[in-house]
């Protein structure tokens, strides 16, 4: 999946730096790039995301909230079928890949959300890169978010 959320969020035109861990495969990941046209590749990180911290460079994060500590907006990032099957009350249905261009996204805090947290994390990080700030990602998803508040999901939209 790798490759279509690249082509799908990343701006082929500019400069793409990969931090890899020490069992990710270099060459795959450059093979992957290309396949989808994001041909614009600077380089990659040598030492990971502790050489970043190291060197002291600028960086934020986006924090984890538990499913029973929801506060603000709610965005469901999954795809259109998932969050028919059954998603949290109230959450905004956005595409993660719909995400960059979305209008009328909720004010104030927003958790984003999805079925583990891995999508969730990349739209977090996609609002944050529009210049949105406040946000969180629940830690889980509908599953957790029912196991922790009793509560049920809405079926369909």
């Amino acid at each position: 999946m790798f490759a279509t959320w690249l082509g799908w969020l990343v701006d082929a035109s500019r400069p793409v730096v990969f931090v890899l861990d020490d069992h990710q495969d270099h060459h795959d990941l450059v093979r992957q790039a290309l396949d989808v046209g994001v041909e614009e590749l600077a380089g990659e990180l040598v030492g990971g995301w502790a050489t970043w911290e190291h060197a002291g460079l600028r960086h934020t994060s986006i924090g984890l909230v538990a499913p029973d500590a929801l506060a603000g907006g709610m965005i469901d990032v999954r795809q259109r079928d998932e969050y028919l099957v059954g998603h949290v009350p109230g959450a905004r249905h956005i595409e993660l890949g719909a995400l960059s261009t979305a209008r009328d996204l909720p004010a104030g805090p927003v958790t984003v959300m999805c079925g583990h947290g891995e999508r969730a994390m990349t739209g977090a990080s996609v609002l944050e890169r529009a210049g949105h700030h406040d946000l969180s990602v629940l830690r889980g998803g509908p599953p957790e978010w029912v196991t922790a508040t009793g509560g049920a999901l809405v079926i369909g939209e």
